[in-house]
């Protein structure tokens, strides 16, 4: 007999990883390293007129639009030190904390100058606006009681402020801000009920949508699965459209798997990788982050549990949502190991050529999907092995089966989520079943 080939060490699958605070407290605005006093004697070099404000503020606008961080932030601290009123600088504080924390993703820095900002301008109608974005800094830094103090503070500010609508906005805004920081922290118990008073109030569709599924998420979070699953199919019965609806899917699979009703899981996951076509469209990179992220968890769930058929139909699915390489060469692997359990071994052998012969290569661990964690490298090799394996098995067996009085195994055509639980599987496989077995969604490109 052949000795079989080593097979090539496997990568454990990457995890998104999370980021560690780097905002522990409040930010003086020291930190900036400028020297801003109230009443400073500015020697007549730093007197400022209204015309080299203005210069200075379109000089850090274009800066800012060509990407030019640091020339940015040295015209803004030669404009903090003009002798010239803080009222006349208050619109570039603004442009550059917003440009700071938005196009530019510095938002410790865009947190310091709205902190100024807030000290200098406690009654300016955009305070209560600054003290939301604060407040989110904080908050996405891990600096929760910080973030709360931010939010209570818009609660204050913006009835010094505003009247009417403006009020009720910032208000509401603010309300709901203080319910995710619960949320984030931790404090469930004390988001939930925080979240359950706002559906009392007045909103728009969108913050409706947000508080609904934030409450089923808190459910599941809680251990509270049938709650959870039932607010998360009225959430997407309510909002199919909703840039939460492919997070809410999720949930509702998870709720599911939890409840142990694994069947109707592994179909809610089909129906997500459809859905995407009518509903993605607004928000595409949305929809394949959770598209892929659940059926790959499902896929490999029903892999592992012996459901090969199951698990091939939804590994068929993945493999059409996306053809960049670093996704569909894993992929079709996986959908390799199916065919190849399955005993269907024409079609396993045809998708490892595939990742051969159609998937470029790559020694970069860089360029691996985080959802998969393998670098095309890698996979290029296992695919090799595999195939390498299927040759030596099929030897082996046409060796040593026939001194044993045995034939080859037969293909297995049956999935376990197409059965009853009070039916056994049929010995003959009826056309349904027979052409779910043989069928695979050919990747651009394959071969037979």
């Amino acid at each position: 007999m052949q000795e079989s080939p080593a097979a090539p060490e496997e990568k454990a699958a990457l995890a998104p990883t999370a980021q560690l605070p780097s905002i522990a407290s409040p930010i003086e605005f020291d930190a900036l390293e400028v020297e801003l006093e109230e009443n400073p004697e500015y020697a007549p070099s730093l007197r400022a007129s209204a015309e080299s404000i203005e210069g200075l503020q379109q000089d850090i606008q274009t800066a800012l639009q060509n990407g030019d961080t640091p020339l940015a932030e040295k015209l803004f601290n030669e404009l903090l030190r003009l002798g010239a009123p803080d009222v006349q600088k208050r619109d570039a504080m603004l442009v550059m904390a917003r440009q700071l924390e938005g196009s530019h993703k510095q938002p410790a820095k865009a947190a310091v100058i709205y902190e100024q900002f807030v000290k200098l301008f406690p009654n300016d109608p955009e305070t209560p606006a600054t003290l939301l974005s604060l407040g989110r800094i904080y908050r996405d830094n891990g600096a929760y009681a910080t973030a709360l103090n931010k939010f209570y503070s818009v609660l204050y500010s913006s009835l010094q402020v505003k009247t009417g609508e403006e009020y009720t906005d910032s208000s509401l805004r603010a309300k709901m801000e203080i319910a995710h920081t619960h949320f984030a922290s931790g404090d469930y118990k004390t988001a939930a009920q925080l979240y359950s008073r706002l559906k009392l109030i007045k909103m728009t569709q969108t913050e409706a949508s947000e508080v609904a599924f934030r409450s089923a998420y808190i459910s599941f979070l809680s251990g509270e699965y049938s709650i959870a699953l039932t607010e998360s199919q009225a959430f997407l019965a309510t909002y199919p459209a909703s840039p939460l609806a492919p997070e809410a899917q999720y949930l509702n699979i998870q709720s599911l798997k939890a409840l142990g009703r694994r069947d109707e899981a592994m179909k809610e996951t089909i129906k997500l990788l459809q859905a995407g076509r009518e509903y993605g469209k607004k928000k595409p990179a949305v929809w394949a982050y959770w598209q892929r992220k659940t059926g790959n968890e499902i896929a490999n769930e029903l892999y592992e549990s012996g459901d090969t058929l199951g698990a091939l139909s939804v590994y068929q699915k993945l493999a059409e949502l996306n053809d960049a390489p670093n996704w569909r060469g894993p992929t079709v692997y996986q959908i390799g190991l199916c065919f190849e359990r399955l005993r269907h071994l024409d079609r396993a052998r045809e998708a490892y050529r595939y990742i051969i012969d159609k998937i470029p290569t790559t020694t970069s661990a860089d360029d691996a999907d985080p959802l998969v964690g393998m670098n095309l490298s890698t996979l290029r090799d296992m695919a090799q092995w595999r195939l390498e394996n299927l040759e030596w098995l099929e030897a082996t067996e046409k060796e040593l089966l026939p001194l044993l009085d045995k034939a080859a195994p037969a293909p297995e055509l049956q999935p376990a989520f197409l059965r009853s639980e009070n039916s056994t599987p049929p010995k003959t496989p009826n056309p349904t079943t027979q052409q779910a077995a043989s069928q695979i969604t050919q990747p651009a490109g394959a071969t037979r």
